[in-house]
């Protein structure tokens, strides 16, 4: 549990928070697939006539499509969040609306969130919690979080209880969204977004939303991992979860939300609180950044959503990370090319950098990759000459910038990313609305280099002895990390150009699978046309006999009265439409080069 002294003062008192809405609970209406439809008209329309009378602006129309998001709630913040994912595709101003969605704090009725959980626990409320705050401390759209005291620890903890047919309304809504799916699939509306991997991605969020299990299990999980980190999580009580039930300790903290909004409206208050609490903004930032790339690059768990209104503050600059719903990681071979990745960004080597993202993209062009390359290159380059400079603004020397370029570059060559990349994009962005009131000067390159020595001093801590442990990890580091470096920098350029050759094999295979088509199309025109002509040669109808006498003055087709000539040319054609569909099966079976092809016709 967490210790009393490390307790804060209040910033934002708890009864001068406005309480939150309470609705009555009601089952999804009949006509919520025809809710959601309507609402997606209107917003096409509303494209349409920006488009016509005013010329699109994104800036105007952003807005817009977050607003019926969050209107219709539910999965659709979700499918927003992934949607937004997308910066290699979308508007950038979009990505960042979708990205911003938040569920509306509405509560249901205290009585029902009562039963709920006293059918969790078998038994009355008053059996396990000795106080009980009916009004709720907190809402989204998944459910809303109760205070309590339980009766045998005596601690006081937080009750997330599920909204009432939440998994009915889910239900509903990804049924829509997959009919969706198919739809833009059919008309092929940005196909290289690759809609079926969104749609998967989206159905394992519901799945887990939807059984407080998973996020139990991820809280315990991170509790463990980050109190190496010097962060702290909330105890999870297991014995009073369930999988629409989840008790955690409440800690008594000031959110970072709350921080930047004082900080706004009454610095002077502020600063007063800093001073009382010793808490300094920069270490704050410090401890922030080192625990997320460790959570990323090091133990490949990751919290996926560290917004505002998920980081608590302690006393001394200590922090609290909460919400672990969104717990994130990454595959190992994919992990291994962003580590590589970080860690060229942070030593300057912009040249390897641009290499590395290319191994890391999800689709690439079939031209000559240097011109990519090149542009990568110029954009880490920039990045980098920005970082050092102090007085710049934030924005223009973080994560999130550079990302940005990046995908700007990409999408000019029609390169996409692999969603795992953009879901650390997403996390590392959501970090940065914190960062950039902590520590508006921060130097990433120099963060990130920390990172790496720090992280290779924990990986010597374990093949040194605990006398000569320091002074080998400081002097040896570097040494002992170039031979690895080295290899892993030449695996990867393997990889680059074996995803090169594989590019411009599919382009291959693409022309001859067009050609196969193109062939077996003129056999069977061919065929049906020597038919036709033969039929017209022995019986001469009337209407054909234009079209004979024309094609006769120029090609001789009398023999094609003879039936057994007739009779060859047919089986001719069959034996070439058959041997041109093996070809196109060989092609399928990635069997392209010209030999093999032409063998697979033998």
């Amino acid at each position: 549990m967490l210790a009393a002294s490390r307790i804060p003062t209040p910033l934002v008192p708890r009864a001068t928070r406005p309480p939150v809405p309470i609705l009555p609970v009601t089952r999804p209406s009949r006509f919520r697939t025809a809710y959601v439809l309507l609402r997606f008209a209107q917003l096409f329309t509303a494209f349409l006539r920006s488009v016509i009378l005013r010329g699109h602006h994104a800036e105007r129309f952003a807005p817009l499509v977050r607003e019926v998001f969050e209107q219709m709630g539910g999965l659709w913040i979700k499918a927003g969040q992934v949607i937004a994912l997308r910066i290699d595709l979308l508007p950038e101003t979009l990505c960042k609306e979708l990205a911003s969605l938040q569920s509306r704090a509405l509560g249901f009725p205290p009585a029902i969130a009562r039963e709920i959980d006293e059918a969790a626990l078998g038994a009355p409320i008053e059996r396990y919690f000795d106080q009980w705050e009916d009004a709720p401390v907190a809402a989204a759209s998944i459910g809303q979080v109760h205070r309590a005291r339980l009766r045998d620890e005596q601690v006081w903890v937080a009750v997330k209880i599920q909204k009432p047919h939440s998994r009915e309304l889910f239900d509903r809504d990804f049924r829509v969204i997959t009919w969706l799916v198919r739809l833009v699939r059919v008309l092929r509306i940005f196909p290289h977004m690759k809609w079926q991997d969104g749609v998967a991605e989206l159905q394992q969020i519901m799945h887990e939303e939807l059984d407080f299990g998973f996020e139990a299990a991820s809280t315990r999980a991170m509790r463990k991992l980050l109190k190496s980190h010097g962060a702290y999580v909330p105890k999870v009580f297991d014995r009073y979860c369930s999988s629409q039930v989840m008790v955690t300790e409440f800690v008594e903290m000031v959110l970072m939300a709350d921080y930047l909004r004082v900080g706004r409206d009454d610095p002077a208050r502020l600063e007063q609180w800093r001073r009382d609490n010793n808490v300094r903004p920069r270490i704050v930032a410090k401890r922030l950044v080192r625990s997320f790339q460790r959570q990323m690059l090091e133990d490949n768990r990751y919290h996926g959503d560290m917004h505002p209104g998920n980081i608590g503050l302690l006393r001394d600059s200590r922090v609290v990370l909460i919400d672990f719903g969104t717990t994130n990681f990454t595959e190992a071979e994919y992990l291994g090319r962003f580590r590589l990745f970080m860690r060229a960004l942070a030593t300057g080597e912009s040249a390897k950098g641009a290499d590395l993202s290319l191994t890391m993209a999800a689709s690439l062009p079939a031209i000559d990759l240097s011109l990519i390359q090149a542009r990568l290159t110029h954009t880490l380059q920039a990045w980098s000459r920005r970082t050092v400079v102090e007085e710049l603004p934030f924005h223009d020397k973080s994560m999130d910038n550079l990302t940005n370029e990046m995908m700007k570059v990409l999408l000019g060559f029609r390169c996409t990313m692999e969603w795992a990349w953009l879901r650390l994009h997403r996390a590392s962005s959501t970090l940065d609305a914190s960062l950039i009131e902590l520590d508006p000067g921060i130097d990433y390159r120099r963060r990130t280099r920390q990172y790496f020595l720090a992280a290779e001093r924990r990986r010597l801590k374990n093949a040194f002895n605990e006398i000569g442990r320091r002074r080998a990890a400081t002097v040896t580091a570097n040494a002992v990390d170039q031979p690895g470096r080295l290899e892993d920098y030449v695996r990867e350029q393997s990889i680059l150009i074996r995803r090169q050759v594989r590019v411009f094999r599919d382009f291959t295979d693409d022309a001859w699978a067009a050609a196969v088509t193109g062939v077996r199309v003129v056999i069977a025109a061919q065929t049906g046309l020597a038919i036709l002509l033969a039929l017209a040669l022995r019986r001469e109808p009337q209407p054909m006999m234009g079209v004979v006498s024309w094609v006769s003055g120029r090609v001789d087709i009398g023999w094609l009265a003879d039936p057994a000539m007739l009779t060859l040319l047919l089986v001719a054609d069959v034996w070439l439409w058959f041997a041109m569909a093996r070809i196109g099966r060989a092609i399928a079976a990635d069997v392209t080069a010209p030999s093999r092809v032409f063998a697979a016709t033998s």
